[in-house]
């Protein structure tokens, strides 16, 4: 969700809609009164007579959902797929979610073969001198995408490409930004994607720093860097808010395999069904110490504990820096400690 503040309006990546609040507020409940009605009680504003508007219940009530957790089967066989060529072929034949680990691995496996230097180059400005940390997250230039557009129409249908929120809805044409790193989220149980991130790399762009792509109602999508292998392995796992607080994590710590460090993607993008793929770990949350990290931060240790998941909260004096990111920058990484709150 891109939120601008110039024109007061929005617009939302993963569904297409955009406009003022009113706008999308009618669009989803339906009714300019009910819209407004809305956005008066959520955000306090008084009507001109002063008096406070109070919503219907209708409106405050969620619909109820079940959610199908995750847990990780040790003894499952990971498969691993060194070609997607005999699936393209077979492609009409495949379900839902099948087509869509399909399409969205096609993506980043092309990302993996363009050239890497300007991708490189950022993740060494922003202190990520480990770049075999970065080895696994792809590149597309303008160029690229071009290229890859092709490559996209000749091997999946135009409907799927937006169906899966890879194409512009109205345009045969990528949806995103170029000059982007491709951050993949992994299947749990192959070396297919279920998911990925594109972070814009170029400094003079002035949209939306970072967009996740996925349909999380077809596909769960799990956080950065959580993958079969090092789940196994890993006997604490640190939730960060960006990925790149996750590289900041592995830059600095020894890379044993022990401490796993994990990304969401945003303050507010966990999904709850994944967290229980943790447990019996020793689980750790060290989001951002802005508003929006904190607000996340209580979020999530609440649903943590909802689950039964024994956590920590990891804190830090935040004049040293408010993200991971900034810290290992400021060569302050030793100053990270658990709260006693």
């Amino acid at each position: 969700m891109a939120i601008y503040e110039k024109t007061n309006s929005c617009h939302c990546f993963a569904c297409g809609v955009s406009g003022k609040p009113t706008n999308v507020a009618k669009l989803v409940l339906g009714d300019f009164k009910k819209a407004c009605e809305f956005l008066h009680n959520s955000f306090n504003i008084p009507l001109l007579s002063g008096d406070e508007v109070r919503i219907k219940q209708e409106f405050l009530r969620q619909r109820a959902r079940s959610k199908n957790y995750l847990y990780f089967e040790k003894d499952r066989e990971h498969v691993e797929l060194s070609s997607l060529e005999p699936y393209l072929k077979q492609y009409e034949r495949l379900n839902k979610a099948q087509r869509l680990k399909l399409l969205y691995s096609f993506i980043y496996r092309f990302s993996l073969t363009t050239n890497q230097a300007k991708k490189k180059a950022y993740y060494l400005q922003r202190g990520i001198e480990k770049l075999s940390l970065v080895e696994d997250l792809g590149f597309l230039s303008y160029k690229d995408i071009k290229e890859l557009e092709s490559l996209l129409l000749k091997n999946f249908p135009l409907e799927d490409l937006r169906k899966f929120k890879v194409f512009h809805k109205e345009k045969e044409a990528w949806n995103y930004a170029f000059n982007v790193a491709v951050i993949p989220n992994f299947d749990l149980y192959s070396n297919l994607l279920t998911g990925f991130s594109l972070r814009a790399i170029d400094s003079t762009y002035k949209g939306v720093k970072e967009v996740n792509i996925n349909c999380n109602d077809i596909c769960p999508i799990l956080p950065f860097n959580l993958t079969y292998a090092k789940l196994k392995l890993c006997e604490k796992v640190i939730l960060c808010e960006g990925h790149i607080d996750a590289l900041s994590g592995g830059q600095y710590y020894k890379q044993d395999g022990k401490a796993l460090f994990v990304s969401f993607g945003g303050a507010f993008c966990i999904k709850e069904e994944v967290l229980t793929l943790l447990k019996g770990k020793k689980v750790f949350i060290c989001f951002d110490k802005d508003e929006a990290g904190l607000r996340g931060q209580n979020a999530l240790s609440k649903s943590l504990s909802l689950l039964e998941i024994n956590h920590s909260v990891l804190t830090w004096d935040n004049h040293l820096g408010k993200d991971l990111n900034d810290l290992l920058k400021a060569n302050q990484m030793s100053s990270i400690k658990v709260s006693k709150e």
